[in-house]
């Protein structure tokens, strides 16, 4: 495929994919004049400096320097190389793109997990004929009829049965001539050579999708007697269960209408949350929220409800994962349900109105484990206070403001039932007791690195190579800014080399493509592995555009590579003469470092008297 044809392609993906709704699906965008901002989802903030432009369709992070158009948004978020990322942009404005080609090994994985989403697709389509097109499955559909559960319902959630027979699927797959080897990858099937049968018997199927609706495995509920009550697919190269959501793709449009998402625990709360109007609804596939999903529902919401039945909810691993969203600067919110209940039953006994109702009376985070310490203490002895004051101390020293601890520490007084002199004494005994043991620890990991020299210098040495890759980063930049700037770098470089391998090789593709008159050069000059580089660069211009200071940048790269050549050359030299001590003379190689460690002394004191960063 030549440049022009590539150009014209990547310029219909883009233009069909507009940069503020794609992003949107990942963070959460408020507008601000002509342009969005959001927290970046590259790196951990507190204040958005995350900045979307619908004009210039270009995004860019002014705390961590990420930046580009929708391309290398998706590839950054997603982990994907240029070819795959081009394609699921492609596939998300129904484009049929022409096959790019990859490595081998890219191109065999791609071409694996191609055929185990087809298989997949294959299977829940069968599966879904057996539940409404066989009288087999009449007993599913009965099922679902008891639960409450429409048609319509089910087939917006694609819900399937699995006949009772062993090799019902196998069977099938055999005909169809579908690898029964590939099948049992992707979780369908068991056993081997002649021995295969079916994972899923007897079962309402429940396809679990990805957030682009790829079908990635199954869960499945038996409808007689056995174990387990639900049976999921196992891990596969799709399928990892921490990492997805159930019901994510359907509940998109309703978590941004609602600004917030509700997770449950089961797939039939999914259900009949989205069967009777509240669509921002999510199950977790497992009470315990991992870091993974943590990170998929910030991206779609910064307000996360959970509405776990109640003996859920009080689960040690699920507190573990509302620690996590808190972590990660959700806001947290609890939904107490009453005792026996869970979403589905109430929604089915009360309706949405109930549930919304009990959801609008959610509690925060502090107040949800405060209750729950309550509960399992004894509160009519002096000494269950007290354990219960020990218990809540340790979460009221996580809240950072004064105001909210404050009406917190009130709260916990009058749920023990004692002053709030008392309270606020104990308060005090504990933060002394807590410094003091961290004082303790301090003096500790004071003593132990005393002599560790060589950790603080590696401490410098690490911030030297951060704000050296910076300089060259703003070399690169200037490149693109003028014609002029780059001829005066590329000059000044015959002396000066770039110290990372990518900010070279980018540096001399300039260097080829400046034969051609046109600047900056089309993204598409440039092959995958410096094409996100150069975009995030034309993008800071375009954000940014502040002339970069060419001078100091050259000056200060200089500045760090003749003091890197000079504590090189002192290591050698120190190194050599240990191993000569005995001699009488220096060797005549010591004495040329020697004699060059010298010049380089004296070449940095001429070029930069005021430098005292060598003794």
């Amino acid at each position: 495929m030549d440049r022009l044809t590539e150009e014209r392609i990547i310029n219909e993906v883009k233009e069909n994919n507009e940069i503020v709704s794609v992003i949107a699906e990942y963070v959460n965008l408020k507008q601000q004049g002509k342009n969005f901002i959001g927290l970046c989802p590259f790196h951990n903030e507190k204040t958005p400096s995350f900045t979307v432009s619908r004009e210039k369709q270009l995004f860019h992070c002014f705390g961590c320097g990420a930046g580009g158009d929708v391309l290398t948004f998706i590839m950054r978020k997603e982990n994907l190389t240029f070819g795959p990322a081009l394609r699921l942009l492609a596939e998300r404005a129904n484009i049929n793109l022409p096959e790019f080609q990859l490595p081998p090994d890219q191109q065999k994985v791609k071409e694996e997990r191609e055929r185990l989403y087809r298989i997949n697709a294959y299977a829940a389509a069968f599966y879904r004929k057996i539940l409404w097109e066989t009288k087999t499955g009449a007993k599913a559909v009965a099922y679902l009829e008891a639960r409450g559960i429409s048609r319509p319902t089910a087939e917006k959630f694609s819900l399937g049965y699995a006949p009772p027979q062993w090799k019902a699927l196998v069977g099938l797959f055999r005909k169809k001539g579908v690898s029964l080897q590939e099948a049992e990858k992707a979780g369908l099937v068991c056993g081997g050579g002649e021995g295969f049968y079916d994972r899923f018997r007897d079962r309402l199927l429940f396809p679990i999708t990805n957030p682009r609706g790829q079908i990635i495995g199954f869960g499945g509920r038996i409808l007689g007697e056995g174990q387990p009550k639900y049976l999921n697919s196992p891990e596969t190269v799709l399928f990892q269960k921490g990492r997805y959501l159930y019901g994510l793709k359907e509940a998109r449009e309703g978590i941004r209408r609602q600004g917030r998402v509700i997770v449950v625990e089961g797939y039939m709360d999914v259900i009949q949350a989205h069967q009777q109007g509240v669509e921002e609804v999510v199950a977790s596939l497992g009470t315990s929220l991992t870091v993974d999903q943590v990170r998929l529902l910030k991206r779609h919401s910064e307000q996360v409800i959970i509405a776990y039945d109640a003996d859920a909810a009080g689960a040690a691993a699920t507190i573990r994962g509302l620690d996590l969203l808190a972590q990660a600067g959700v806001g947290v919110r609890v939904v107490r349900l009453p005792a026996g209940e869970d979403p589905d039953s109430l929604l089915k006994r009360e309706g949405a109105a109930a549930f919304r109702r009990y959801v609008g009376e959610s509690v925060d985070l502090f107040t949800f484990k405060l209750a729950y310490i309550l509960e399992n203490e004894d509160l009519t002895t002096p000494a269950g206070k007290a354990r219960a004051a020990q218990r809540i101390f340790p979460i009221l020293d996580q809240v950072q403001n004064g105001i909210v601890r404050e009406t917190y520490l009130r709260q916990t007084a009058a749920a023990l039932g004692v002053s709030e002199a008392t309270i606020y004494d104990q308060w005090r005994i504990y933060l002394y007791n807590s410094r003091k043991n961290k004082q303790r620890l301090d003096i500790k990991n004071n003593q132990r690195h005393t002599n560790d020299i060589a950790d603080e210098h590696h401490g410098d040495a690490t911030r030297a190579e951060n704000n050296l890759f910076q300089l060259e980063r703003q070399l690169l930049r200037g490149c693109l800014q003028e014609k002029e700037f780059f001829a005066r770098i590329k000059r000044t470089l015959k002396e000066i080399k770039f110290s990372a391998p990518l900010h070279t090789r980018l540096f001399q593709q300039f260097v080829e493509w400046d034969v051609s008159g046109e600047w900056p050069p089309p993204a598409t000059a440039f092959p995958p592995e410096t094409r996100v580089l150069y975009t995030e660069l034309l993008t800071e211009n375009e954000m940014n555009p502040l002339p970069v200071d060419l001078e100091g940048c050259l000056r200060r790269l200089r500045q760090y590579q003749l003091t890197a050549e000079i504590h090189r050359l002192q290591q050698e030299v120190a190194a050599g003469l240990e191993e000569e001590a005995k001699a009488t003379t220096p060797s005549p190689e010591l004495q040329g470092k020697l004699a060059l460690l010298n010049q380089l002394h004296k070449k940095l004191r001429e070029e930069f008297p005021t430098f005292s960063g060598l003794t």
